[in-house]
């Protein structure tokens, strides 16, 4: 039976059932973004200091250890090591007109390690590992990652108009966090925004395309099956989403939650703040956000940074972190014990709700 929940993102406007969210959104996490910008800018000059331009390792850890993970896939000829991460329709476009439509990555693991073997965007060939990083990232954390905001509104409203209670704690911050990136002037996704004027940092997506991408379901087609999730191996990213999916159905079931909601809850809680984790990862990479900059300036590495700290890693309220760890009420205890079986560490990062 088909979820009532509809994956939308730009299902954020401020309605009269959803007010009292927006209104503490503004009390207790808006701020923290104002207040982290702070220690952003300081500790991003001096990671300038100890940035290191990607490797092959870097570019194929990224890709393994995110979201993107779902999309590789033994290479087509069958050579044995050697794999493929394909995306052939995107409707992304950065500014200055750039639009990026298609890329293709094929790396091989062994003995010696990783090597990336051949990466094209839009059909052409590249070897610049700065762009190739930049390029995937621009896909990954304005594509893929935001599949998992996708079913989060829908989700919020259904917890509030039906007044899910046990549920409560997951309809916190995320409608008003979708509703400024999509709709504010101090947006990150404005490149020529308030923020990027006043901050000093900004993304490099159209957000207009970021809502059209959101809605491309074409690189996932043929990548949902388990048994490739399983492939990968228990203790991988992907063996560990597949294993705290089960863990949260089961968590379901005991505490009689609609199994409808599995889904949304599992990207809306898990995948969300595993993805997020897995980005914080490559924290000291010199690289520029824009993926058509063949260079990579002291201001963009800056830029890179100040936007990986306030946006891409986990920002939130250290007195309401909304992590399903402090939350005290016997759903999210009995999940956080069930994921902490699988990692603990991987526990600790899970929000109830898309928190930033």
């Amino acid at each position: 039976m088909p979820t009532p929940i509809l994956p939308r993102i730009d299902d954020c406007e401020c309605t009269p059932n959803v007010q009292h969210l927006f209104r503490r959104h503004h009390l207790l996490q808006s701020p923290m973004y104002y207040i982290r910008w702070i220690y952003a800018a300081f500790y991003s000059l001096y990671l300038l200091f100890f940035m290191e331009p990607p490797t092959d390792r870097d570019i194929v850890g990224y890709i393994e250890n995110t979201t993107m993970v779902m999309l590789i896939r033994p290479a087509a000829d069958g050579r044995l090591g050697e794999y493929e991460v394909t995306v052939r329709d995107c409707k992304l476009r950065a500014s200055g007109g750039y639009k990026l439509k298609n890329m293709s990555l094929r790396y091989k693991r062994g003995k010696r390690g990783v090597r990336l073997l051949s990466f094209t965007r839009n059909g052409v060939r590249m070897s610049n590992r700065g762009q190739i990083f930049s390029t995937v990232y621009f896909y990954h954390t304005h594509s893929f990652h935001t599949k998992s905001h996708l079913f989060s509104n829908s989700l919020v409203r259904h917890i509030v108009d039906n007044n899910v209670k046990i549920l409560q704690e997951s309809s916190y911050t995320s409608i008003p966090l979708h509703y400024e990136l999509l709709h504010s002037s101090l947006s990150v996704l404005e490149w020529d925004g308030n923020v990027s004027r006043y901050l000093g940092y900004g993304g490099a997506c159209i957000r207009e395309s970021l809502v059209e991408e959101s809605r491309n379901m074409s690189a996932l087609a043929g990548h949902q099956a388990m048994e490739r999730w399983k492939s990968h191996g228990k203790d991988s990213f992907a063996g560990k989403l597949l294993r705290s999916r089960l863990a949260l159905q089961g968590v379901m079931e005991r505490h009689e939650i609609d199994p409808k909601l599995l889904d949304p809850l599992f990207n809306h809680v898990i995948v969300h703040s595993l993805d997020h984790d897995g980005i914080s990862q490559w924290s000291f990479l010199r690289f520029s956000l824009h993926p058509w900059d063949t260079e990579c300036s002291i201001y963009q590495a800056f830029n890179t940074s100040m936007f990986r700290i306030l946006i891409t890693q986990p920002n939130l309220n250290p007195l309401a972190p909304n992590t399903i760890r402090s939350i005290n009420k016997p759903f999210y205890q009995d999940l956080y014990r069930e994921l902490r079986k699988i990692d603990p560490k991987m526990a600790d990062v899970v929000t109830a709700s898309v928190m930033y």
